[in-house]
């Protein structure tokens, strides 16, 4: 990659690990974002936009000469598809509506396929039919914000107003409750439209009701060979669909009795550290190297080798239980990562919080548990 010139939309926390990768490969960089951000200064070129306006950026990637465009978080993942789209740039599909942020969006479109199951689902209004109990949540929010189960008229009402406030259009989405079966996500690279490859099977441990906040994820998956390539040709189906052809993809799934539910995706990588640290560390996969070269246009598939095993947990109230795992990880050659300062474990109703509240991130050659 001979200075290519990378522009990314927003210069928080999540653009860092693009920054530093593409700096490691020679690839300039050039942010979009607000004057106070954190990463401001990492990049090549900084040109303030706090609006997002797509013209505008698109104008400038094309003066710039930009050779291609990447998000940095779930918030800037369909502005860039629409600037990549305006500015003749690689992304994903705009044209018949982004499949990348709008969890009611991604419903209808996924109810197309006959791969994957899902549950009911539907638009909140006034007078809705509602069989309990029912998962409300804001159509368009990521890290559970806005998620929470609802039992009675009561329950839904309080839900619906939470999901409204977390909502950029103040819309809820009401779903049926899948009560049983395992959460995985599943970590996605895309480079062309039928191009699709999946990098990692994620295990995820969430707290369920009411907020269903994430406490822990390992990598690999225990998974059967069988049932890895029943989710690979699953996630090709689910991202043709959505029109996810350029990039980082964060597909999230359940599945119960052997049959997959496809449970929304983020056009982008996951959070909670699974695409900078615990990807890398359990593959020999260089996840934002790769990434940023189907941006740029670039990317040759190449084989994925399981080398570690690798997780994070945190030290939330969900978590207390594990207290003794906590204490362990202080010393323990299996710990690369502690950042928990405070002994109390807090209550969160968020992934935010929860990571908040500090975690630990294991690398092993065995899963490591209580």
């Amino acid at each position: 990659m001979d200075k290519k010139l990378l522009a990314i939309i927003g210069a928080g926390e999540g653009a860092i690990p693009i920054i530093t990768k593409a700096q490691e490969k020679g690839v300039l960089t050039l942010a979009f974002a607000k004057n106070d951000s954190i990463a401001k200064d990492m990049v090549d070129i900084f040109i303030e936009e706090n609006s997002f306006d797509i013209g505008f950026m698109a104008d400038k990637c094309r003066e710039y000469k930009v050779d291609g465009i990447m998000p940095s978080s779930e918030l800037t993942t369909e502005v860039t598809a629409r600037v990549a789209h305006q500015a003749e740039l690689l992304g994903n599909e705009v044209a018949k509506g982004f499949g990348g942020k709008n969890k009611h969006f991604m419903r209808t479109k996924v109810a197309r396929l006959s791969s994957v199951k899902q549950p009911e689902f539907q638009l909140y209004q006034e007078g809705l039919a509602v069989v309990f109990p029912v998962v409300v949540k804001a159509v368009d929010a990521c890290g559970k914000r806005g998620v929470s189960i609802a039992y009675n008229e009561e329950d839904l009402k309080r839900a619906v107003q939470q999901a409204k406030d977390n909502s950029s259009d103040g819309t809820a989405l009401v779903e049926e409750y899948l009560k049983r079966g395992q959460e995985y996500s599943i970590e996605c690279l895309s480079y062309g439209k039928g191009k699709h490859q999946v990098i990692q099977y994620t295990e995820k441990e969430s707290a369920g009701p009411p907020h269903f906040v994430e406490i822990a994820h390992h990598q690999p998956a225990n998974l059967s060979d069988e049932m890895k390539s029943k989710i690979d040709r699953v996630a090709w189906d689910i991202l043709e669909v959505l029109g996810l052809n350029c990039g980082m993809a964060h597909l999230e799934i359940k599945i119960i009795d052997n049959e997959i539910y496809f449970i929304e995706v983020g056009a982008r990588g996951g959070g909670d550290h699974i695409s900078d640290i615990l990807t890398p560390l359990s593959t020999s996969f260089d996840y934002y190297k790769a990434a940023i070269e189907c941006h740029l246009g670039i990317y040759h598939p190449q084989p994925i080798v399981q080398k570690a095993y690798t997780g994070i947990y945190f030290h939330s109230k969900q978590n207390e239980r594990l207290k003794s795992l906590f204490e362990e990880a202080k010393t323990a050659s299996w710990c690369i990562k502690n950042t928990i300062v405070r002994d109390e474990f807090d209550d969160v109703i968020g992934n935010v919080e929860a990571s908040n509240s500090g975690y630990i991130i294991y690398c092993s050659d065995h899963k490591i548990t209580i």
